[in-house]
């Protein structure tokens, strides 16, 4: 599973799940971990998904990259409310041309990409910040985006 955190003294948890969007020969079923968040101070709601992709690097997996973004975006579509604040994050394991990544920019913005590794949302205008963090330990750099809520 992916892993999420979110500071509580700030936010409210209102529902979470886990989807199973995409199934790779290597390591199975491949998740999409979400989590709707209320802010405590202005009521602003989030809906967050952390998704870990299939590999090889762009295969999507058996079923392939269109449908990985098209079970992504329907996990979104049903899961999320009018108004939510739709952030996805995650290590794709897709670059920027792949079905997978261009199938979910049919729905929603690239705050930023690293690589293989995105943050998308349906909010307009650009991130206020957005930026490889380096390597942090893991096989690729850590992102970072930070996105003004409405």
């Amino acid at each position: 599973h992916c892993c999420m955190a979110y500071r509580t003294a700030s936010w409210q948890l209102l529902d979470r799940g886990v989807a199973w969007v995409a199934q790779d020969q290597k390591y199975g079923p491949r998740p999409a971990q979400w989590m709707r968040l209320r802010h405590t101070q202005t009521g602003k709601l989030v809906f967050f998904v952390n998704h870990h992709g299939p590999i090889p690097i762009n295969g999507g997996g058996v079923c392939g990259g269109a449908s990985v973004a098209y079970n992504i975006l329907t996990l979104v579509a049903t899961k999320a409310q009018a108004g939510d604040a739709v952030i996805l994050v995650g290590d794709f394991n897709s670059d920027p041309g792949s079905a997978t990544i261009r199938g979910i920019e049919s729905s929603l913005h690239r705050a930023y990409g690293g690589g293989i590794d995105f943050i998308f949302s349906n909010l307009e205008g650009p991130a206020l910040d957005a930026r490889s963090l380096g390597n942090g330990g893991s096989d690729h750099a850590a992102i970072s985006a930070a996105l003004q809520l409405p």
